[in-house]
C-alpha cells in the first residue's frame, strides 16, 4: 500500500480497530455481569470467583502478549489481528457448554491468549495510520472501544443473562468477533512501518532482550509502568465487581445493576477517554507532557467520586456522584498507550505495547485486582456482611491516586526520551 495512506481509509481502519476492542473487553466482561449465576451454578465463593474474573484471564495473557507483539513486529499484524480475534471469539461461544469449574478455567485461558492481540499489534498499526499529531485522539478513541466493549457486556451480558441463562448469553456473545475477523482480513491493508513518522523501515525488529534493555532504560517507560499498573488494578477491580457490589449491597436485579453501571460508569468512561485524547493532542502540540499531566491529574480526581458509588447509602443517588469519577478515571489510557508508542522505534512499537500491557493489564489489573477484591470482601463479610464487597471496592480505588504521582514523574523525562527515539 502507499506509504502514507488516506485520512479516509485511516479512519476506516481506525473504526474497524474500535470494533475489535469493543469485543475484546466485552467478551471478557460479560463474564462479571453473570457473576451471580455463575457462582451460583458452581458454589463458588468470591476470591474463587475473583480468580476466573482474573488471575486465569490475566495470567494467561502475561505469557501470550510478549509472542503475540513479536509475531505482530516481525510478520503481518492484519493477519495476527484476524487470527486472535476469530481464536477468542470462538471460545467465547465454547464457554457456554461448560460443565466444570476446570471447563471455565481453560475457556477463560484460551480467550486470554486469542486477546493478546487488540493491545500490541493493534496499537502498533494504528501508529503507521496515523501521525504524531494526531495519534493521542486515535488512540483514545480507539481505546474507548474497550469501555463501550464493557458496557454492552455489563449491561447486555445481565439483561440477555436474565432471559436466555448465563449460557447462551456466551454463545451469543462469540458470534460478532467472528464475523469481524473476515471483515478484518479482507478489507486492512498493512501500512508501511514508520512511514508516516517519516521513518520508514524494512529493517527486522531487534531481539527482545535488546528492546527490553533499551525501555527500561527510559525512566519514562519505568514510571508508565507503575502508573499504568496502579490505574489498571482500581480500573479491572471496578469492572469485574461493581455489578455484583450494587446487587448484594443495594439489593438490585441482576438486569438493573448491569444496565446501571453500563450506563452511569462504562459509557461515561469511554466519553472519557475520548475527550483525553482530544485535549491532550491539543496540549501536547505546545507541550508532550501533557500527554502524561492531563490524565494523572484526572486519575487522582476520579477517586472520592468513584469511591462514594460504593459508600453513599442510596444508590441513586451514589450513581449520579459516580459520573464525574468515571468520565475521569481512564483518561490515562490513550495518552499512555500514545506515549509508550512515542518513545519506542517503528521496529520495536507491538512488542514495547505488548510489554507494557503485559504487566500493567494481565499482571496487575487483571491477574491481581478482582482476586485482591475478592480477598478482601471475603474477610470483610464477617463484619459487613452483603457491604463487604462494596467497602473492599472502595478501598481498591484509592490505588489511581498513587498512579497519579507517577504519571507526573513519566512526564519529567518524556521528551529526553523521544530524542533518544528520533536519533537526536
Amino acid at each position: 500500500m502507499p506509504p502514507n495512506p488516506s485520512p479516509a481509509y485511516a479512519r476506516y481502519v481506525l473504526g474497524v480497530m474500535f470494533a475489535l476492542t469493543a469485543l475484546n473487553v466485552m467478551d471478557r466482561q460479560v463474564l462479571s455481569a453473570l457473576v451471580e449465576p455463575v457462582k451460583a451454578e458452581f458454589g463458588l465463593s468470591d476470591l474463587q470467583m475473583g480468580m476466573l474474573l482474573g488471575s486465569a484471564f490475566g495470567f494467561a495473557h502475561v505469557v501470550a502478549m510478549i509472542p503475540a507483539g513479536r509475531l505482530a513486529d516481525r510478520w503481518s499484524r492484519r493477519s495476527v489481528l484476524g487470527g486472535g480475534l476469530f481464536l477468542w471469539s470462538a471460545l467465547t461461544s465454547l464457554t457456554g457448554l461448560c460443565q466444570a469449574v476446570w471447563h471455565l478455567f481453560l475457556a477463560r485461558v484460551g480467550v486470554a491468549v486469542g486477546e493478546t492481540v487488540g493491545s500490541g499489534p493493534a496499537q502498533s498499526l494504528l501508529a503507521d495510520y496515523f501521525p504524531i499529531a494526531r495519534r493521542g485522539t486515535a488512540l483514545s478513541i480507539h481505546a474507548s472501544g474497550g469501555t463501550v466493549g464493557a458496557m454492552i457486556g455489563a449491561a447486555l451480558g445481565a439483561a440477555l443473562g436474565e432471559v436466555v441463562g448465563w449460557r447462551w448469553t456466551f454463545v451469543f456473545f462469540g458470534v460478532p468477533g467472528l464475523l469481524l475477523a473476515g471483515l478484518l482480513v479482507a478489507t486492512v491493508r498493512e501500512p508501511v512501518r514508520g512511514a508516516v513518522d517519516g521513518m520508514a523501515t524494512t529493517e527486522p525488529a531487534p531481539p527482545f532482550t535488546e528492546v527490553l534493555r533499551r525501555l527500561l532504560a527510559r525512566p519514562t517507560f519505568r514510571h508508565l509502568l507503575v502508573a499504568g499498573s496502579l490505574n489498571c488494578l482500581a480500573n479491572y477491580s471496578l469492572l469485574a465487581w461493581a455489578a455484583a457490589a450494587m446487587m448484594r449491597g443495594h439489593g438490585l436485579s441482576l438486569a438493573e445493576a448491569g444496565s446501571r453501571v453500563g450506563f452511569y460508569v462504562i459509557l461515561v468512561s469511554a466519553l472519557g477517554v475520548v475527550a483525553a485524547g482530544l485535549i491532550a493532542d491539543r496540549l501536547g502540540r505546545r507541550d508532550l507532557r501533557w500527554y502524561l499531566w492531563w490524565p494523572s491529574i484526572a486519575s487522582a480526581g476520579s477517586f472520592p467520586f468513584l469511591a462514594a458509588l460504593f459508600v453513599l447509602p442510596d444508590p441513586d443517588v451514589a450513581f449520579l456522584v459516580a459520573i464525574p469519577g468515571a468520565f475521569l478515571n481512564t483518561m490515562w489510557v490513550g495518552t499512555f498507550n500514545a506515549t509508550v508508542q512515542l518513545i519506542a522505534s517503528p521496529t520495536m512499537r507491538a512488542t514495547s505495547s505488548a510489554l507494557f500491557l503485559m504487566i500493567t493489564s494481565g499482571l496487575v489489573g487483571q491477574g491481581l485486582g478482582p482476586p485482591i477484591v475478592g480477598f478482601l470482601s471475603d474477610r470483610l463479610a464477617p463484619t459487613y456482611g452483603p457491604d463487604a464487597l462494596r467497602y473492599a471496592l472502595a478501598v481498591a480505588l484509592a490505588a489511581s491516586v498513587w498512579a497519579a504521582l507517577h504519571g507526573v514523574l513519566a512526564a519529567r523525562t518524556l521528551e529526553r526520551d523521544r530524542f533518544k527515539v528520533e536519533g537526536r
